[in-house]
This record gives structure tokens, sequence and C-alpha cells, in this order.
């Protein structure tokens, strides 16, 4: 798609195939530089502060613990794209 399609990705990270992580660090190296900083959320039953170190360590913006809890997440978005707007 081209850029601009998407705002931001809420990435899953326990998926079949390839898990979030990986699918973030192939977004993050891919050659189109603008694609490949696309903000990019972890959204993930594992809850504890080392899973979003690893979040953060494999290139993404943020994390948030499900049960998502809607204010969280309006939240999150919103610091995120507005991060984003700064570049």
């Amino acid at each position: 798609m081209p850029v601009g399609t998407y705002d931001v990705i809420l990435m899953d990270i326990q998926m079949p195939k390839m898990d979030g992580y990986k699918a973030t660090q192939e977004i993050r190296n891919l050659p189109d530089k603008d694609k490949a900083c696309i903000p990019i959320i972890a959204m993930t039953a594992n809850a504890f502060e080392e899973d979003k170190r690893e979040a953060i360590a494999a290139g993404m913006n943020e994390h948030i613990a499900k049960p998502v809890q809607a204010d969280k997440l309006l939240s999150i978005l919103s610091e995120v794209i507005r991060q984003q707007e700064k570049y």
C-alpha cells in the first residue's frame, strides 16, 4: 500500500508463521524508509515489564496489554500519532 494509507499498526505478538517481533523487524528493514518508520504498537497478553522491553527492542513504538482498555488505547494512539507528526 502507498505511504500514508495507514497511520499506525496494532501488532499482535503471537501470530502463526511469523510472530509480531519478527514482523516488526521486517517492516523496520523495508527499503522504503517512509514505510519502515510507521508507528507499531504491540498488543499482547504478555503484560510484564520485560515483555514491554522486548517489544521496544524489536522496534515497536509502544506496548499495550490485553484485555485492552479503550481509554488507554486511545491515549497511546494519540501519543504515538502526535510523536509521528513531529517528523
